[in-house]
C-alpha cells in the first residue's frame, strides 16, 4: 500500500526550511549529493529522453563556484553517460550506483574479469532472446549494469519479465542479481555495492569538521543512502504518493529539488558576504 510522506514518517522539507536553514549556513563545507532521473530532471519514457535542462546546468555551476560546496552527482546510470548528460566540469561523478566514481583527481571504476564479462555477454544474449519480442521493453547496457525498462511495456507483461529474470539468474546465483528500481529491473554482478556505500567513501575525501551531506533522491536505489547518512546528514526524498522511506525530509518533484537547490545558493552566498 503506498502512503504519504506523513505516513512514511518524513517531513515537507518546506515545512522544517527553519530548522535546515541553519545547518546549511553554520557548515564549514556542503557535499550535495544529487541523484539525476526523477531527482534533478523528471522520469522521462527512455533514458535518452532525459535531458539536463541549461537551467539546472548554470545553477549546478553555480554550486561547484562556491567556496567549500561539493556537488556530486550519484546515478545508476553508467559513468559516461551521467557526465555527458550533465554536462558540468570539475565535480564528482558516480556512475553505476557506486562501480565507478569520477572526481577532480582522476577516475576510479570496478572492471569485470575477462570470465566475469563473458558470461555477462552470454547473460546479455540469453535475456535478449527471451525478452525482446515484447513491445516497450528497452534494454541498457551499462558496461558492468544491464537495466530491462519496461516503463513503456503494457501491464500484461508485468509478471512474465520478472519471472523469466529471476528463472534466468538461478543458474548465476552467487555471481549475479537482481536489484529493481522505478519500472526497471537491473542485472547486476553480485558485489558489496550501493549508493550509501559510494556516499560515504566519498565523504571520507574531505573534513569531517564542520561537514555537512545533503542527499537527494527518488529511487528504491536510494534507500541505501538514506540509511548510511542518517543521523550525519539531510536526506530527501524526492516524489510523492511513495512507499515508505528513511528518508528524513522530502520534496514533491525535480522543481522543487531546483527551488531547493536555489535556496541553498542563496544562503552559501550571504554567509559569505557576512563573513
Amino acid at each position: 500500500m503506498r502512503s504519504s510522506s506523513k505516513e512514511a514518517g518524513m517531513k515537507p522539507l518546506w515545512d522544517e526550511w527553519h530548522w535546515i536553514e541553519p545547518k546549511i549556513r553554520q557548515a564549514g563545507s556542503v557535499v550535495l549529493f544529487l541523484d539525476y532521473d526523477g531527482t534533478l530532471v523528471p522520469i522521462a519514457p527512455t533514458p535518452a529522453e532525459a535531458v539536463c535542462p541549461p537551467e539546472v546546468r548554470v545553477l549546478l555551476e553555480g554550486l561547484r563556484d562556491l567556496p567549500n560546496v561539493y556537488p556530486v552527482i550519484i546515478s545508476g546510470r553508467s559513468l559516461e553517460d551521467i557526465r555527458e548528460k550533465v554536462g558540468v566540469f570539475g565535480i564528482t561523478y558516480v556512475g553505476n550506483h557506486g562501480l565507478s566514481i569520477q572526481n577532480p583527481a582522476g577516475i576510479h571504476k570496478k572492471r569485470l574479469s575477462p570470465a566475469r564479462r563473458e558470461e555477462f555477454n552470454i547473460l546479455i544474449q540469453a535475456l535478449k532472446e527471451s525478452l525482446e519480442q515484447i513491445p516497450g521493453i528497452l534494454f541498457e547496457d551499462k558496461g558492468l549494469i544491464l537495466s530491462v525498462h519496461y516503463r513503456n511495456v503494457d501491464q500484461e507483461y508485468f509478471g512474465g519479465i520478472q519471472h523469466i529474470l529471476e528463472e534466468s539468474l538461478k543458474k548465476w546465483k552467487g555471481r549475479w542479481k537482481i536489484a529493481y528500481g522505478k519500472m526497471v529491473y537491473e542485472v547486476r554482478p553480485h558485489m558489496d555495492f550501493n549508493k550509501g556505500k559510494a556516499a560515504r567513501e566519498i565523504l571520507k575525501s574531505y573534513s569531517p569538521r564542520g561537514l555537512l551531506s545533503i542527499y537527494l533522491g527518488d529511487d528504491l536505489t536510494d534507500e541505501g543512502a538514506f540509511r548510511a547518512l542518517k543521523g550525519i546528514g539531510i536526506t530527501v526524498f524526492v516524489g510523492s504518493g511513495q512507499l515508505a522511506s528513511e528518508a528524513e525530509y522530502s520534496l514533491e518533484n525535480p522543481s522543487d529539488v531546483q527551488a531547493f537547490l536555489l535556496r541553498c545558493a542563496q544562503v552559501m552566498r550571504e554567509k559569505i558576504s557576512q563573513s
